[in-house]
Protein backbone atom coordinates (compact mmCIF):
# COMPACT_ATOMS: atom_id res chain seq x y z
CA UNK A 1 0.00 0.00 0.00
CA UNK A 2 2.85 2.37 0.89
CA UNK A 3 4.44 1.66 -2.48
CA UNK A 4 1.25 2.80 -4.21
CA UNK A 5 0.85 6.09 -2.31
CA UNK A 6 3.39 8.05 -4.40
CA UNK A 7 1.65 6.76 -7.54
CA UNK A 8 -1.79 7.87 -6.28
CA UNK A 9 -0.39 11.21 -5.21
CA UNK A 10 1.17 11.69 -8.65
CA UNK A 11 -2.08 10.83 -10.44
CA UNK A 12 -4.10 13.14 -8.19
CA UNK A 13 -1.61 15.94 -8.77
CA UNK A 14 -1.92 15.45 -12.54
CA UNK A 15 -5.73 15.61 -12.30
CA UNK A 16 -5.56 18.84 -10.31
CA UNK A 17 -2.99 20.25 -12.73
CA UNK A 18 -5.28 19.35 -15.63
CA UNK A 19 -8.24 21.07 -13.98
CA UNK A 20 -6.17 24.19 -13.31
CA UNK A 21 -4.96 24.21 -16.92
CA UNK A 22 -8.54 23.83 -18.18
CA UNK A 23 -9.71 26.67 -15.91
CA UNK A 24 -6.88 28.92 -17.13
CA UNK A 25 -7.66 28.03 -20.74
CA UNK A 26 -11.35 28.84 -20.22
CA UNK A 27 -10.55 32.08 -18.39
CA UNK A 28 -8.34 33.15 -21.29
CA UNK A 29 -11.19 32.59 -23.77
CA UNK A 30 -14.32 34.05 -22.12
CA UNK A 31 -17.49 34.21 -24.25
CA UNK A 32 -17.51 38.02 -24.28
CA UNK A 33 -14.26 38.01 -26.31
CA UNK A 34 -15.93 35.82 -28.93
CA UNK A 35 -18.88 38.25 -29.11
CA UNK A 36 -16.54 41.23 -29.51
CA UNK A 37 -14.60 39.56 -32.34
CA UNK A 38 -17.89 38.79 -34.10
CA UNK A 39 -19.09 42.37 -33.64
CA UNK A 40 -15.91 43.93 -35.03
CA UNK A 41 -16.03 41.54 -37.98
CA UNK A 42 -19.64 42.64 -38.61
CA UNK A 43 -18.69 46.31 -38.25
CA UNK A 44 -15.68 45.94 -40.58
CA UNK A 45 -17.99 44.89 -43.42
CA UNK A 46 -19.24 48.48 -43.67
CA UNK A 47 -15.77 50.04 -43.95
CA UNK A 48 -14.82 51.49 -47.37
CA UNK A 49 -11.29 50.05 -47.73
CA UNK A 50 -8.95 47.34 -46.50
CA UNK A 51 -7.00 49.64 -44.17
CA UNK A 52 -10.16 50.74 -42.37
CA UNK A 53 -11.35 47.14 -42.10
CA UNK A 54 -8.02 46.08 -40.63
CA UNK A 55 -8.17 48.93 -38.09
CA UNK A 56 -11.61 47.84 -36.89
CA UNK A 57 -10.58 44.19 -36.66
CA UNK A 58 -7.59 45.13 -34.50
CA UNK A 59 -9.73 46.96 -31.92
CA UNK A 60 -8.49 45.80 -28.48
CA UNK A 61 -10.84 43.43 -26.68
CA UNK A 62 -11.89 44.79 -23.27
CA UNK A 63 -14.66 44.74 -20.70
CA UNK A 64 -16.84 47.85 -21.00
CA UNK A 65 -17.97 49.14 -17.62
CA UNK A 66 -20.50 51.88 -16.85
CA UNK A 67 -20.45 53.37 -13.34
CA UNK A 68 -23.81 54.71 -12.14
CA UNK A 69 -23.33 56.14 -8.63
CA UNK A 70 -26.79 57.78 -8.73
CA UNK A 71 -28.32 54.30 -9.05
CA UNK A 72 -25.69 52.49 -7.01
CA UNK A 73 -25.09 50.19 -9.98
CA UNK A 74 -22.22 49.02 -12.17
CA UNK A 75 -23.20 47.69 -15.61
CA UNK A 76 -21.03 45.67 -17.99
CA UNK A 77 -23.83 44.81 -20.42
CA UNK A 78 -22.27 46.76 -23.32
CA UNK A 79 -19.30 44.40 -23.19
CA UNK A 80 -21.44 42.12 -25.38
CA UNK A 81 -24.26 44.45 -26.47
CA UNK A 82 -21.87 46.65 -28.43
CA UNK A 83 -24.33 48.03 -30.96
CA UNK A 84 -27.03 49.42 -28.65
CA UNK A 85 -26.28 53.06 -29.53
CA UNK A 86 -25.11 52.49 -33.14
CA UNK A 87 -27.95 53.19 -35.65
CA UNK A 88 -26.05 51.29 -38.35
CA UNK A 89 -26.70 48.12 -36.30
CA UNK A 90 -30.47 48.44 -36.67
CA UNK A 91 -31.75 45.00 -37.61
CA UNK A 92 -28.52 43.24 -36.57
CA UNK A 93 -28.75 39.97 -34.65
CA UNK A 94 -28.45 39.90 -30.87
CA UNK A 95 -26.42 40.77 -28.92
CA UNK A 96 -25.37 43.46 -31.43
CA UNK A 97 -28.74 45.04 -32.32
CA UNK A 98 -29.36 48.79 -32.07
CA UNK A 99 -31.69 49.78 -29.20
CA UNK A 100 -34.49 52.02 -30.49
CA UNK A 101 -35.15 55.07 -28.31
CA UNK A 102 -31.70 54.93 -26.74
CA UNK A 103 -31.22 58.69 -27.25
CA UNK A 104 -33.70 59.43 -24.42
CA UNK A 105 -31.96 56.95 -22.12
CA UNK A 106 -28.23 56.95 -22.96
CA UNK A 107 -26.34 54.05 -21.35
CA UNK A 108 -23.82 56.49 -19.87
CA UNK A 109 -26.58 57.88 -17.60
CA UNK A 110 -28.97 54.94 -17.25
CA UNK A 111 -26.97 51.81 -17.93
CA UNK A 112 -29.07 48.77 -18.85
CA UNK A 113 -30.09 46.83 -15.75
CA UNK A 114 -32.19 49.63 -14.22
CA UNK A 115 -34.69 49.07 -17.04
CA UNK A 116 -34.10 45.50 -18.14
CA UNK A 117 -33.02 43.79 -14.93
CA UNK A 118 -30.16 41.31 -14.83
CA UNK A 119 -26.82 41.28 -13.02
CA UNK A 120 -24.73 44.20 -14.21
CA UNK A 121 -21.35 42.97 -12.97
CA UNK A 122 -21.55 39.59 -14.70
CA UNK A 123 -19.96 38.98 -18.12
CA UNK A 124 -21.29 35.48 -18.87
CA UNK A 125 -24.72 35.24 -20.48
CA UNK A 126 -26.78 33.36 -17.88
CA UNK A 127 -25.43 35.20 -14.80
CA UNK A 128 -25.64 38.55 -16.66
CA UNK A 129 -29.29 37.90 -17.45
CA UNK A 130 -29.88 37.10 -13.78
CA UNK A 131 -30.88 33.49 -14.30
CA UNK A 132 -28.88 32.24 -11.33
CA UNK A 133 -29.74 31.26 -7.79
CA UNK A 134 -30.25 34.01 -5.20
CA UNK A 135 -30.30 36.84 -7.78
CA UNK A 136 -33.55 38.78 -7.33
CA UNK A 137 -33.51 40.83 -10.53
CA UNK A 138 -33.67 38.44 -13.49
CA UNK A 139 -33.98 39.91 -16.94
CA UNK A 140 -37.56 41.06 -17.53
CA UNK A 141 -39.37 39.39 -20.44
CA UNK A 142 -39.22 41.69 -23.47
CA UNK A 143 -42.96 42.43 -23.41
CA UNK A 144 -42.77 43.64 -19.78
CA UNK A 145 -39.55 45.70 -20.00
CA UNK A 146 -41.63 48.90 -20.28
CA UNK A 147 -42.83 48.35 -16.71
CA UNK A 148 -39.49 49.77 -15.55
CA UNK A 149 -40.55 53.22 -16.83
CA UNK A 150 -42.57 53.48 -13.61
CA UNK A 151 -39.41 53.55 -11.48
CA UNK A 152 -38.69 57.13 -12.60
CA UNK A 153 -41.96 58.27 -14.18
CA UNK A 154 -44.18 57.87 -11.13
CA UNK A 155 -46.93 60.29 -12.22
CA UNK A 156 -48.77 61.03 -15.42
CA UNK A 157 -48.79 58.93 -18.55
CA UNK A 158 -45.79 57.48 -20.35
CA UNK A 159 -46.70 57.32 -24.03
CA UNK A 160 -44.43 54.32 -24.60
CA UNK A 161 -46.03 52.41 -21.71
CA UNK A 162 -49.79 53.07 -21.64
CA UNK A 163 -50.23 49.88 -19.59
CA UNK A 164 -48.59 51.59 -16.61
CA UNK A 165 -51.11 54.42 -16.39
CA UNK A 166 -54.02 52.05 -16.85
CA UNK A 167 -52.62 49.72 -14.16
CA UNK A 168 -52.36 52.64 -11.72
CA UNK A 169 -55.97 53.64 -12.44
CA UNK A 170 -57.21 50.08 -11.88
CA UNK A 171 -55.26 49.92 -8.61
CA UNK A 172 -56.97 53.12 -7.44
CA UNK A 173 -60.49 52.51 -8.69
CA UNK A 174 -60.69 48.96 -7.29
CA UNK A 175 -59.64 49.99 -3.80
CA UNK A 176 -56.45 47.92 -3.61
CA UNK A 177 -55.06 50.19 -0.87
CA UNK A 178 -57.92 49.09 1.34
CA UNK A 179 -56.10 45.76 1.87
CA UNK A 180 -52.52 46.43 0.68
CA UNK A 181 -49.96 48.96 1.81
CA UNK A 182 -48.13 50.93 -0.84
CA UNK A 183 -45.30 53.18 0.33
CA UNK A 184 -46.66 53.14 3.87
CA UNK A 185 -50.28 53.93 2.95
CA UNK A 186 -53.08 51.36 3.03
CA UNK A 187 -54.41 48.33 4.88
CA UNK A 188 -52.58 45.29 6.18
CA UNK A 189 -54.98 42.49 5.22
CA UNK A 190 -52.88 41.59 2.16
CA UNK A 191 -49.11 41.78 1.63
CA UNK A 192 -47.26 45.08 1.33
CA UNK A 193 -46.86 45.82 -2.39
CA UNK A 194 -44.19 48.54 -2.11
CA UNK A 195 -41.49 46.15 -3.42
CA UNK A 196 -43.62 43.67 -5.34
CA UNK A 197 -41.61 44.29 -8.53
CA UNK A 198 -38.34 43.51 -6.72
CA UNK A 199 -39.24 39.87 -6.06
CA UNK A 200 -38.50 36.96 -8.38
CA UNK A 201 -42.17 36.92 -9.30
CA UNK A 202 -42.99 35.53 -12.74
CA UNK A 203 -45.12 38.14 -14.60
CA UNK A 204 -47.45 35.40 -15.81
CA UNK A 205 -48.02 34.35 -12.18
CA UNK A 206 -49.22 37.89 -11.47
CA UNK A 207 -51.53 37.81 -14.49
CA UNK A 208 -53.07 34.53 -13.32
CA UNK A 209 -53.39 35.90 -9.79
CA UNK A 210 -55.36 38.94 -10.98
CA UNK A 211 -57.60 36.76 -13.14
CA UNK A 212 -58.33 34.10 -10.48
CA UNK A 213 -56.72 34.88 -7.09
CA UNK A 214 -57.81 31.62 -5.45
CA UNK A 215 -56.30 29.48 -8.22
CA UNK A 216 -52.73 30.57 -7.43
CA UNK A 217 -53.05 31.61 -3.76
CA UNK A 218 -55.34 29.19 -1.95
CA UNK A 219 -57.14 30.82 0.94
CA UNK A 220 -56.50 34.33 -0.42
CA UNK A 221 -58.94 36.95 0.87
CA UNK A 222 -58.65 38.84 -2.41
CA UNK A 223 -61.95 38.81 -4.31
CA UNK A 224 -62.27 37.95 -7.98
CA UNK A 225 -62.82 41.35 -9.61
CA UNK A 226 -63.63 39.84 -13.00
CA UNK A 227 -60.63 41.48 -14.68
CA UNK A 228 -60.10 40.86 -18.38
CA UNK A 229 -56.72 39.51 -19.45
CA UNK A 230 -55.71 42.99 -20.71
CA UNK A 231 -56.61 44.51 -17.33
CA UNK A 232 -54.63 41.78 -15.56
CA UNK A 233 -51.62 42.62 -17.78
CA UNK A 234 -52.00 46.34 -17.01
CA UNK A 235 -51.97 45.63 -13.28
CA UNK A 236 -48.96 43.35 -13.74
CA UNK A 237 -47.06 46.18 -15.46
CA UNK A 238 -47.82 48.41 -12.48
CA UNK A 239 -46.76 45.76 -9.94
CA UNK A 240 -43.47 45.17 -11.75
CA UNK A 241 -42.72 48.91 -11.56
CA UNK A 242 -42.94 48.85 -7.74
CA UNK A 243 -39.38 47.93 -6.78
CA UNK A 244 -38.85 50.32 -3.85
CA UNK A 245 -35.50 51.19 -5.42
CA UNK A 246 -33.81 54.38 -4.21
CA UNK A 247 -33.35 56.50 -7.33
CA UNK A 248 -30.84 59.36 -7.43
CA UNK A 249 -31.88 63.01 -7.79
CA UNK A 250 -31.37 63.02 -11.56
CA UNK A 251 -33.83 60.15 -11.99
CA UNK A 252 -36.46 61.28 -9.48
CA UNK A 253 -36.57 64.63 -11.30
CA UNK A 254 -38.05 62.67 -14.22
CA UNK A 255 -41.10 61.44 -12.29
CA UNK A 256 -43.42 63.38 -14.59
CA UNK A 257 -42.92 63.83 -18.31
CA UNK A 258 -43.83 67.52 -18.76
CA UNK A 259 -45.84 67.02 -21.95
CA UNK A 260 -48.74 69.19 -23.15
CA UNK A 261 -50.94 66.06 -22.95
CA UNK A 262 -50.26 65.69 -19.23
CA UNK A 263 -50.77 69.44 -18.81
CA UNK A 264 -54.21 69.09 -20.42
CA UNK A 265 -55.03 66.23 -18.05
CA UNK A 266 -54.14 68.42 -15.05
CA UNK A 267 -56.03 71.39 -16.52
CA UNK A 268 -59.16 69.23 -16.73
CA UNK A 269 -58.68 67.51 -13.34
CA UNK A 270 -58.18 70.82 -11.52
CA UNK A 271 -61.36 72.21 -13.15
CA UNK A 272 -59.52 75.31 -14.35
CA UNK A 273 -62.40 76.19 -16.70
CA UNK A 274 -64.61 76.80 -13.66
CA UNK A 275 -62.89 80.17 -13.22
CA UNK A 276 -60.97 80.67 -16.48
CA UNK A 277 -61.94 80.77 -20.13
CA UNK A 278 -59.86 79.98 -23.22
CA UNK A 279 -60.87 82.35 -26.02
CA UNK A 280 -64.19 83.04 -24.30
CA UNK A 281 -64.98 79.38 -23.61
CA UNK A 282 -65.26 78.69 -19.88
CA UNK A 283 -65.74 80.62 -16.65
CA UNK A 284 -65.46 84.35 -16.17
CA UNK A 285 -64.11 84.52 -12.61
CA UNK A 286 -60.45 84.75 -13.67
CA UNK A 287 -58.58 86.09 -16.69
CA UNK A 288 -58.95 84.48 -20.11
CA UNK A 289 -56.00 82.12 -20.61
CA UNK A 290 -55.72 82.30 -24.39
CA UNK A 291 -52.31 83.75 -25.19
CA UNK A 292 -51.24 83.82 -21.52
CA UNK A 293 -48.04 81.94 -22.39
CA UNK A 294 -47.17 84.77 -24.79
CA UNK A 295 -48.06 87.54 -22.32
CA UNK A 296 -46.02 86.06 -19.47
CA UNK A 297 -42.73 84.23 -19.27
CA UNK A 298 -42.66 80.57 -18.23
CA UNK A 299 -40.81 81.62 -15.05
CA UNK A 300 -43.65 84.03 -14.14
CA UNK A 301 -46.27 81.37 -14.77
CA UNK A 302 -44.33 78.80 -12.73
CA UNK A 303 -44.06 81.19 -9.76
CA UNK A 304 -47.76 82.00 -10.11
CA UNK A 305 -48.69 78.30 -9.82
CA UNK A 306 -46.55 78.02 -6.68
CA UNK A 307 -47.89 81.13 -4.94
CA UNK A 308 -50.62 83.03 -6.84
CA UNK A 309 -51.12 85.78 -4.24
CA UNK A 310 -47.39 86.49 -4.01
CA UNK A 311 -47.08 87.04 -7.76
CA UNK A 312 -50.50 88.64 -8.21
CA UNK A 313 -51.74 90.24 -4.95
CA UNK A 314 -55.46 89.77 -4.42
CA UNK A 315 -55.64 86.64 -6.60
CA UNK A 316 -58.36 84.19 -5.56
CA UNK A 317 -56.62 81.26 -7.25
CA UNK A 318 -55.68 78.47 -4.80
CA UNK A 319 -52.04 77.42 -4.45
CA UNK A 320 -51.98 73.95 -5.99
CA UNK A 321 -49.35 71.56 -4.64
CA UNK A 322 -47.76 70.69 -7.99
CA UNK A 323 -44.22 69.44 -8.46
CA UNK A 324 -41.99 71.24 -11.04
CA UNK A 325 -42.57 68.94 -14.03
CA UNK A 326 -46.35 69.08 -13.52
CA UNK A 327 -46.19 72.88 -13.57
CA UNK A 328 -44.03 72.72 -16.72
CA UNK A 329 -46.64 70.45 -18.34
CA UNK A 330 -49.42 72.95 -17.54
CA UNK A 331 -47.38 75.82 -19.00
CA UNK A 332 -46.79 73.84 -22.20
CA UNK A 333 -50.50 73.10 -22.46
CA UNK A 334 -51.42 76.76 -21.95
CA UNK A 335 -49.15 77.67 -24.86
CA UNK A 336 -51.23 75.40 -27.10
CA UNK A 337 -54.72 75.72 -25.53
CA UNK A 338 -57.54 76.60 -27.94
CA UNK A 339 -61.25 77.41 -27.53
CA UNK A 340 -62.11 74.17 -29.40
CA UNK A 341 -60.13 72.12 -26.90
CA UNK A 342 -61.77 73.99 -24.00
CA UNK A 343 -65.17 72.99 -25.43
CA UNK A 344 -64.11 69.33 -25.55
CA UNK A 345 -63.01 69.50 -21.89
CA UNK A 346 -66.32 71.10 -20.90
CA UNK A 347 -68.19 68.44 -22.87
CA UNK A 348 -66.80 65.87 -20.44
CA UNK A 349 -67.95 68.10 -17.54
CA UNK A 350 -71.32 69.44 -18.72
CA UNK A 351 -71.50 72.22 -16.15
CA UNK A 352 -69.09 74.29 -14.15
CA UNK A 353 -68.57 73.05 -10.62
CA UNK A 354 -69.29 75.14 -7.57
CA UNK A 355 -66.79 75.24 -4.70
CA UNK A 356 -68.92 72.66 -2.84
CA UNK A 357 -69.13 70.40 -5.88
CA UNK A 358 -65.36 70.66 -6.40
CA UNK A 359 -64.81 69.55 -2.78
CA UNK A 360 -67.18 66.58 -3.28
CA UNK A 361 -65.40 65.56 -6.49
CA UNK A 362 -61.99 65.85 -4.80
CA UNK A 363 -63.32 63.73 -1.94
CA UNK A 364 -64.58 61.08 -4.36
CA UNK A 365 -61.13 60.88 -6.00
CA UNK A 366 -59.45 60.54 -2.58
CA UNK A 367 -62.02 57.90 -1.57
CA UNK A 368 -60.96 55.88 -4.61
CA UNK A 369 -57.23 56.63 -4.46
CA UNK A 370 -56.77 55.58 -0.84
CA UNK A 371 -58.58 52.29 -1.30
CA UNK A 372 -61.85 53.02 0.49
CA UNK A 373 -63.77 51.39 -2.37
CA UNK A 374 -61.94 48.13 -1.62
CA UNK A 375 -64.04 47.69 1.53
CA UNK A 376 -66.98 50.06 1.10
CA UNK A 377 -67.60 49.11 -2.51
CA UNK A 378 -68.06 51.18 -5.63
CA UNK A 379 -70.00 54.38 -4.92
CA UNK A 380 -69.79 53.38 -1.20
CA UNK A 381 -72.72 50.98 -1.55
CA UNK A 382 -71.09 48.38 0.74
CA UNK A 383 -71.79 44.68 0.45
CA UNK A 384 -68.19 43.41 0.67
CA UNK A 385 -68.19 40.23 2.86
CA UNK A 386 -66.68 40.69 6.33
CA UNK A 387 -67.02 37.47 8.37
CA UNK A 388 -68.03 37.75 12.05
CA UNK A 389 -69.05 41.39 11.76
CA UNK A 390 -72.60 42.36 12.57
CA UNK A 391 -74.45 42.00 9.28
CA UNK A 392 -71.63 39.91 7.80
CA UNK A 393 -70.50 42.58 5.38
CA UNK A 394 -69.09 46.10 5.19
CA UNK A 395 -72.05 48.48 5.50
CA UNK A 396 -73.12 51.01 2.92
CA UNK A 397 -72.24 54.66 3.56
CA UNK A 398 -75.22 56.00 1.65
CA UNK A 399 -77.15 56.91 4.82
CA UNK A 400 -74.28 57.82 7.15
CA UNK A 401 -75.67 61.36 7.25
CA UNK A 402 -78.70 59.99 9.12
CA UNK A 403 -76.61 58.90 12.11
CA UNK A 404 -73.59 61.21 12.23
CA UNK A 405 -72.74 64.86 11.94
CA UNK A 406 -69.87 65.99 9.69
CA UNK A 407 -67.49 66.52 12.67
CA UNK A 408 -68.34 63.01 13.92
CA UNK A 409 -67.60 61.46 10.51
CA UNK A 410 -64.32 63.40 10.39
CA UNK A 411 -63.38 62.11 13.83
CA UNK A 412 -64.18 58.49 12.86
CA UNK A 413 -62.00 58.68 9.76
CA UNK A 414 -59.13 60.23 11.71
CA UNK A 415 -59.04 57.58 14.46
CA UNK A 416 -60.37 54.54 12.54
CA UNK A 417 -62.97 52.03 13.65
CA UNK A 418 -63.23 48.28 14.34
CA UNK A 419 -66.55 46.73 13.25
CA UNK A 420 -68.75 45.35 16.06
CA UNK A 421 -68.41 41.58 16.51
CA UNK A 422 -71.22 39.19 15.72
CA UNK A 423 -69.71 36.49 17.98
CA UNK A 424 -67.12 37.52 20.59
CA UNK A 425 -65.76 33.95 20.77
CA UNK A 426 -64.71 33.99 17.09
CA UNK A 427 -61.82 35.81 15.36
CA UNK A 428 -62.18 39.52 14.67
CA UNK A 429 -63.49 40.50 11.23
CA UNK A 430 -60.65 40.78 8.68
CA UNK A 431 -61.83 44.15 7.35
CA UNK A 432 -61.63 47.25 9.52
CA UNK A 433 -61.10 50.95 8.96
CA UNK A 434 -57.56 52.08 9.84
CA UNK A 435 -56.81 55.49 11.36
CA UNK A 436 -56.22 57.93 8.54
CA UNK A 437 -54.89 60.79 10.67
CA UNK A 438 -51.38 61.58 9.49
CA UNK A 439 -51.90 59.81 6.15
CA UNK A 440 -54.48 62.15 4.64
CA UNK A 441 -54.01 65.87 5.13
CA UNK A 442 -56.84 67.91 6.64
CA UNK A 443 -58.06 69.17 3.27
CA UNK A 444 -58.34 65.61 1.91
CA UNK A 445 -60.10 64.43 5.08
CA UNK A 446 -62.67 67.21 4.89
CA UNK A 447 -63.25 66.57 1.18
CA UNK A 448 -63.88 62.87 1.88
CA UNK A 449 -66.45 63.88 4.51
CA UNK A 450 -68.15 66.15 1.97
CA UNK A 451 -68.25 63.26 -0.50
CA UNK A 452 -69.73 60.83 2.06
CA UNK A 453 -72.27 63.47 3.14
CA UNK A 454 -73.30 63.97 -0.50
CA UNK A 455 -74.20 60.29 -0.95
CA UNK A 456 -77.57 60.58 0.77
CA UNK A 457 -80.29 60.76 -1.87
CA UNK A 458 -81.32 64.36 -2.39
CA UNK A 459 -85.02 63.69 -1.95
CA UNK A 460 -84.34 62.50 1.62
CA UNK A 461 -83.61 64.91 4.46
CA UNK A 462 -81.33 64.52 7.49
CA UNK A 463 -81.82 65.88 10.96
Amino acid sequence: MRDRMPRYFFLLSMVILGLVAAALFQAARPPWKKYQREFYALEAQHEPNAAAKESVLKTPLAINQILLPGLQRVDRCTTCHLGVDDPSMKGAREPFAYHAGIQQHPPSKFGCTVCHGGQGLATDKEPAHGHVAHWEEPLLPREYARASCGKCHTKGDVSEAPELAQGRRLFDTHGCRGCHKLNGVGGSIGPDLSREGATRRDPEWLVRHFLKPQSVSKGSAMPDFGFTRNQARDLTFYMLSLTGEEMGNYYTSKDVLPSPAYGRQLFAEKNCLTCHAVGGVGGQGGPDLQGTAQRHSSEWLDEHFVSPTLVFPGSSMPAYDLEPNARAALIRYLAAATPADARSILAAHPKSLSAEEMAIEAGRLSFEHYGCVGCHGENAKGGVPNPNSQGGQVPSLIHVADDYTKPEILSLIRRGKMPPLKDASKPAPPLYMPAWKGTLNEEDLKNVVEYIWSLKPKEESSW
